[in-house]
């Protein structure tokens, strides 16, 4: 009996500690799929402004809730690098944002209090329907410049990035209360 709760004592919690690494991993290619599946569609077009899509997107995430207080964030942003075609057709002779990577559309879907982008948030004035940000704003606006988003990729005049941010906090792994982090995916087409 004594081996036994000793054995015990010993494998009871690396059981419980493998069994939450196991939930973990799973829970991370989870998100990881989420986010890729909803990036590929942003970049190939797909409208998240539309409650269809969104709908879509919260199917594509079941295991998460992507509602407003839920546990779950999705920051889609569209990136460009201004150029002076850009700041001509704005009709802005002199143009502070030329040749920086600048958000022209941003679109939240989840809980935004878990988490904000990586690369700055918009204000909410100079974003208008469908999450468009016009080049007026954007070619004078430095709150709209994507700040470290040249260290992920370098643009060219006029190319377009479509970045999908995801944070999912993963309940699964905080029983008692405890502090638990969340995983954090990033990607860019």
């Amino acid at each position: 009996m004594i081996e036994l709760a000793l054995y015990f004592s010993l494998a009871g919690p690396l059981l419980l500690g493998l069994t939450n690494v196991g939930i973990r991993l799973g829970r991370g290619i989870e998100a990881v799929q989420v986010t890729r599946d909803v990036a590929h569609m942003y970049a190939l077009g797909a409208d998240f402004t539309l409650p269809g899509t969104q709908a879509i997107a919260a199917t594509l995430a079941s295991g998460f809730d992507l509602g407003a207080n839920g546990n779950a964030v999705l920051i889609f942003s569209r990136l460009t690098k201004v150029s002076q075609v850009d700041c001509t057709a704005a009709g802005l002779p002199n143009c502070p944002n030329l040749d920086l990577p600048v958000f022209t559309q941003r679109i939240v879907l989840g809980n935004p209090a878990l988490r904000a982008s990586s690369y700055g948030t918009p204000p909410a004035t100079y974003i208008g329907t469908q999450g468009v940000i016009n080049s007026p704003d954007y070619c004078v606006q430095s709150s709209l410049v994507a700040t470290g988003f040249e260290a992920v990729i370098s643009l060219a005049q006029d190319q377009v990035a479509w970045l999908v941010e995801g944070y999912f906090s993963i309940p699964d792994l905080n029983p008692f209360g405890a502090n638990s982090r969340g995983v954090y995916v990033r990607l860019v087409f």
